[in-house]
């Protein structure tokens, strides 16, 4: 039985950065990435996700291959897959591409129907309740990653008063006006932490909503706790000690790749919780997760990375932090 696990989606990306690198079929998601995460401190994880028939089975013996336990992974009988082009500028910004073919005629000449359409396809490549194997719900933590809305309310209600501890990262909006609840998001009430990021408090609470105003909003939805990831800029906690908010920096290094590295944080987050059961302690945790993974292309970069190397990182923070 895993310690931690983590349910999300897998996907087929390519990346275009402003330096002329491209990377092609970079398979990863954001169950993979939270699962990484997790392994720079612990080996006992196990990942739930869906991938499509053709989906290299390679990419899980990798996982495999240190100890992540793969019996959550359900293949599906189509073909399709979650893809995406993402160019990176200068500044780090991600930009993605529209997407090709009927998709992307629909999203310029009749958005309405993509929008009926959005959900059902959405839904259709990512993991479910049902998917979870029944030893999962004895985990200590459980990382319910961003997902279609039914979907993931659905696996938080699954996972409700089994597993120890829970971190939630609320879904995007999609194909809605900033300033818009997304229908049907999960009960926030449900995970220990839910942990958005800036751009989801703009999607939730309008463009340029101040970060305090947007955690507020989610604790007016049911939140018990928000931590909110912040790229570049880090990440920002609320200090039970100081009773206040405080910005946990990036631990600086050399950036190589800044794909999922969010989902990382979000798996040494949640081991953090887990191990200290303080929000600001498990950000550093993240933190360290997240700065070992933008080091190499691709998710599997960080596998050999040791807790000695992540303890070392740490105690650099915590120093930091005063």
């Amino acid at each position: 039985m895993p310690r931690f696990i983590t349910i999300g989606g897998s996907s087929i990306s390519s990346l275009d950065f402003a330096d002329g690198r491209h990377i092609r079929a970079l398979y990863g998601g954001n169950a993979t990435y939270s699962a990484v995460g997790m392994h720079v401190w612990t080996e006992s994880i196990g990942i739930v996700t869906s991938v499509g028939s053709s989906f290299p089975q390679r990419e899980f013996g990798v996982l495999e291959e240190v100890g992540i336990d793969v019996s959550g992974v359900r293949r599906r009988s189509s073909s399709r897959e979650f893809e995406m082009h993402i160019n990176y500028d200068r500044d780090g910004k991600r930009l993605y591409e529209p997407p090709k073919g009927v998709l992307g005629f629909l999203q310029r000449f009749a958005p309405g129907v993509l929008g009926l359409m959005a959900g059902p396809m959405w839904r259709s490549l990512v993991p479910q309740a049902e998917d979870i194997p029944p030893a999962y719900f004895q985990a200590d933590g459980a990382m319910v990653c961003a997902s279609e809305y039914g979907s993931q309310a659905r696996i938080a209600e699954a996972l409700r008063g089994k597993v120890r501890t829970m971190v939630l990262d609320p879904p995007p909006l999609v194909l809605r006006p900033h300033g818009t609840i997304p229908k049907g998001l999960v009960d926030l009430s449900i995970p220990d932490v839910v942990l958005p990021s800036e751009q989801e408090l703009f999607d939730y609470f309008g463009d340029g909503v101040p970060l305090e105003e947007g955690a507020e909003g989610l604790k007016a939805l049911g939140a018990r706790n928000v931590v909110v990831k912040l790229g570049e800029r880090g990440s920002m906690v609320f200090d039970e000690a100081k009773a206040t908010w405080r910005i946990v920096p990036i631990y600086k290094t050399n950036l190589v790749d800044p794909t999922g590295a969010g989902d990382a944080y979000g798996g040494g987050f949640l081991v953090g919780l887990v191990e200290t059961g303080d929000p600001l302690q498990a950000a550093l945790y993240g933190t360290v997760s997240a700065s070992f993974v933008i080091e190499g292309e691709g998710a599997t970069s960080a596998l050999q990375r040791t807790r000695a190397e992540a303890e070392g990182r740490l105690r650099e923070l915590r120093a930091q932090m005063g």
